[in-house]
């Protein structure tokens, strides 16, 4: 009798090992399926990994909107890359948050790109457009070098060209380089895309695109004090 108890023991505590194992297992699965389904993990975001708080960054009014700002530049294949997950989670902004992207003039040619963007946004032709310069540049391997090039494409896009110029050369868009510059000097923006969220947040690259964006959330979630 004192044997067959012995081997009895024996067998459950074998039994509880692989119960344990096989659980163990199955929260690996569910935890891996979590975060590349979402792009975020379980548990808080925190400042100096996921995100930098920007040093004298402007007080936002209660009253004025959330923005988010991607800078980006039409010349970056990052920033074509990410272009689908922004357009696919902007719907999911909350109400007082807004979404607005800064073209950034890191050289003469992204200056022109810059300066293609803010214009077709002047025209209100960005919806197709936008997509369309990402395209020509990264998968048809244009070079834009030129504002003219640029109006001959902006062109067979059913756009007047010289509206386009107009558009391209404008006062308003020379104000909104020069704002552009200042907001990305003060973001401490190097490298795009790069997301910041109230003039506030810097959020950190590194923690991959999905995730960076479940960052965004719960940044303005903390903004509007609903934060857990």
């Amino acid at each position: 009798m004192a044997k067959s108890g012995k081997k009895s023991g024996k067998v459950d505590t074998v039994r509880y090992l692989i119960i344990g194992f096989v659980a163990l297992i199955a929260l690996s699965v569910i935890g891996y399926g979590l975060l590349h389904s979402t792009g975020a993990a379980v548990g808080e975001f925190v400042e100096g990994e996921h995100y930098d708080i920007i040093e004298d960054a402007p007080r936002r009014r209660a009253s004025d909107p959330i923005v988010v700002t991607e800078f980006f530049s039409y010349g970056c294949i990052h920033c074509k890359n990410f272009d689908p997950l922004i357009e696919k989670w902007k719907p999911s902004l909350p109400a007082g948050a807004e979404f607005q992207r800064a073209p950034v003039s890191f050289s003469p040619a992204w200056e022109l790109l810059s300066r293609t963007y803010l214009a077709f946004e002047a025209m209100g032709k960005l919806p197709g457009n936008h997509e369309r310069v990402f395209r020509a540049i990264h998968e048809n391997g244009t070079q834009f070098l030129s504002a003219d090039q640029l109006a001959n494409f902006a062109a067979k896009g059913n756009i007047d060209k010289a509206e386009f110029l107009a558009a391209f050369n404008s006062t308003a868009v020379n104000r909104r380089l020069s704002q552009i510059e200042t907001a990305m000097t003060n973001a401490g923006v190097r490298s795009v895309p790069q997301l910041v969220v109230a003039g506030k947040y810097r959020i950190n690259n590194d923690v991959g695109r999905k995730i960076s964006l479940a960052v965004v959330d719960h940044l303005i979630a903390l903004e509007q004090g609903s934060a857990p």
